[in-house]
């Protein structure tokens, strides 16, 4: 179905990609149906969509409450009748190491990004089934294949995303249903600012980022032309290409590279219990400095060795070519024998 035809469901729709999922799908003519904890948040979300001209309903409610996710299939059906995609998109993020971070933060990290699609797949399948028709699209991470430092909570999350929908899509096959899976890199978007981070400052995502919107295309052309998985990132290539080199080397790479997650802004609460009240957004500006926040002097500082082996490098390219051309502007260069 084109996506003008289709009733969307979006969780985790209050910031960042859900809420830029819903702002760009409804533009193009879907009528989406938004949920997250925040009721404020959700109200002004629909007010901007109903305000361009697009249609929308807000459902506030957790993903880890059965009864929360319900109420948000059957609003969808209430108001236009069917649901043609539902997209898992909420999640927590808790920054720390192994030994740091409690049972309970564990449990709850599973519990919104594990837990909290399964329920809301089921959901979406009670619908689907009667329909004949639909499809779901889990947004996951490219640390679901391949876990890195201070991140296991939510890694483990992702892993557990794909054991579950890989099962899913063989359980209905001939079904009508189709499941998808997007992987993504690190976006620009608020969840690290909204992060537990347990070394007493907020996480931040390691360059280059991606922008939101560019993955609310790549949700909409997954809606549109569903696929069993989809990476929407160019970076996402080279960090999954680490799977094909000895684990050793990964391992080192990804400890040598784990400062670039460690940002100096004080951590001074988070909603991986309770939602925060701030004012809500798509971005959350970690795009800014220098190319998709990858700056020369962050690298210096995480890289001191390999950034002087790599000057080093570059300058000795460097030398050898003005050589080169200063041999050829002086016509010195030795003529090649007929």
């Amino acid at each position: 179905m084109q996506l003008a035809e289709q009733v969307v469901v979006i969780t985790g729709a209050s910031s960042g990609i859900g809420r830029c999922a819903a702002l760009h799908l409804a533009a193009r003519g879907a009528r989406v149906v938004v949920t997250a904890r925040r009721a404020d948040a959700l109200e002004q979300l629909v007010r901007e969509i109903e305000s361009d001209g697009g249609q929308a309903v807000a459902v506030s409610g957790d993903v880890t409450r059965e009864a929360d996710l319900r109420k948000v299939a059957e609003t969808a059906v209430e108001r236009f009748g069917r649901i043609d995609t539902w997209i898992n998109n909420a999640a927590v993020y808790l920054q720390g190491r192994v030994r740091e971070i409690t049972p309970d933060e564990y449990r709850r990290v599973l519990e919104v990004n594990l837990l909290g699609y399964i329920i809301g797949t089921q959901c979406a399948l009670d619908v689907m089934h009667r329909q004949g028709t639909g499809a779901i699209i889990q947004i996951s991470s490219i640390l679901g294949k391949r876990g890195a430092a201070y991140f296991s909570a939510y890694a483990a999350a992702k892993a557990g995303i794909d054991g579950f929908t890989q099962s899913l899509r063989s359980e209905l096959w001939g079904t009508g249903i189709r499941v998808s899976t997007l992987y993504l890199a690190p976006v620009d978007t608020p969840i690290y600012q909204h992060a537990r981070g347990k070394f007493g400052t907020i996480p931040k995502p390691p360059p280059p980022v991606s922008d939101p919107e560019s993955v609310a295309k790549a949700i909409a052309k997954l809606i549109e032309r569903p696929r069993n998985e989809q990476i929407a990132d160019t970076f996402s290539f080279f960090y999954l290409a680490m799977s094909k080199l000895p684990s050793r080397g990964g391992d080192w790479f990804l400890h040598r590279t784990a400062q670039f997650t460690l940002s100096d802004i004080p951590d001074r609460g988070d909603n991986l219990d309770q939602p925060l009240n701030d004012v809500p957004r798509v971005r959350g500006g970690w795009a800014e400095p220098g190319w998709r926040g990858f700056t020369l002097r962050e690298t210096v500082r995480v890289l001191p060795v390999e950034s002087l082996l790599a000057a080093a490098a570059l300058g000795f390219v460097t030398s050898r070519v003005a050589r080169r051309i200063g041999a050829v502007g002086n016509g010195s260069m030795p003529r090649r024998r007929p």
